[in-house]
């Protein structure tokens, strides 16, 4: 989920919302710094996956899912209330897939753990 994360951002999200909202920008300053900031965000993303992947299978899989988990649950908590507010659950659905990827990394560090403790 965390890579379809990143990828949705760097691929779908380029056209639906980082050119109309740089196009839109006064300035150049603001357009860089928002350049800046939506390339930090896929950069994000995509070393949470890596994190995932690598990490977890080096054995360090609870802290790294743990991390994840509530790094994600987090930005699906800002999405779900800032599009409660536009209006609706579903004016920015951004929140479900961060949401998915917070219930499943936690759900990976809570079967690792369970995995462990059974050893």
């Amino acid at each position: 989920m965390a890579l379809i994360c990143a990828a949705g951002h760097a691929i779908a999200g380029r056209s639906m919302y980082y050119r109309p909202i740089k196009s839109d920008l006064r300035g150049e300053l603001r357009a860089a710094v928002f350049t800046g900031m939506w390339h930090i965000i896929t950069i994000n993303f995509t070393l949470s996956a890596i994190a995932l992947i690598a990490l977890g299978a080096g054995g360090h899989a609870n802290a790294v899912a743990s991390l994840v988990a509530a790094q994600f649950a987090g930005y699906a908590a800002v999405y779900l209330i800032v599009s409660l507010r536009l209006g609706g659950a579903l004016r920015l659905f951004q929140w479900m897939p961060y949401g998915a990827t917070a219930i499943l990394s936690a759900l990976g560090a809570i079967c690792n753990a369970l995995a462990s403790a059974q050893k």
